[in-house]
């Protein structure tokens, strides 16, 4: 039964996070879990000009990163020291079993990603997709 509203409840954020308005700067809430090294959900509609306060919830025993960017930025991370604390705007170093908030706004249309970058986890597919609509 809570796997069922745990379900629910992040499609009606996924749904909700795509409804930006058409009037610009909007504010949304949207919940995103790992779990055995995957997120949920893999792919996010938002629309440009939308402020996004993720929640972010590690259901694993082991630290993930919750970053977002481009995929050259991704791949910079990916590259980059794999002690970096992640503090700068959408990123964040979550550590098992832990929630934490991260805002960030989406300035203009395309397609951005949300990844970790801890050994092997970007590689493995612990990566989601971020649809930005005009």
């Amino acid at each position: 039964m809570r796997r069922r509203a745990l379900v629910a409840l992040l499609a009606l954020a996924a749904v909700t996070a795509g409804c930006g308005g058409g009037g610009g700067g909007s504010e949304r809430a949207l919940q995103v879990r790992m779990r055995y090294s995957k997120y949920l959900p893999a792919t996010l509609t938002v629309r440009a000009g939308t402020t996004v306060s993720f929640d972010v919830a590690n259901g694993d025993p082991i630290t993930h990163e919750f970053i977002i960017g481009t995929a050259a930025q991704q791949l910079a991370h990916e590259r980059g020291d794999p002690h970096d604390p992640h503090t700068g705007p959408g990123e964040a170093l979550i550590a098992g079993g832990k929630t934490t908030r991260v805002r960030f706004t989406f300035t203009k249309p395309g397609t951005l990603q949300y990844a970790c970058h801890r050994p092997g986890h970007f590689r493995y597919g612990m990566v989601g997709t971020i649809s930005v609509e005009a």
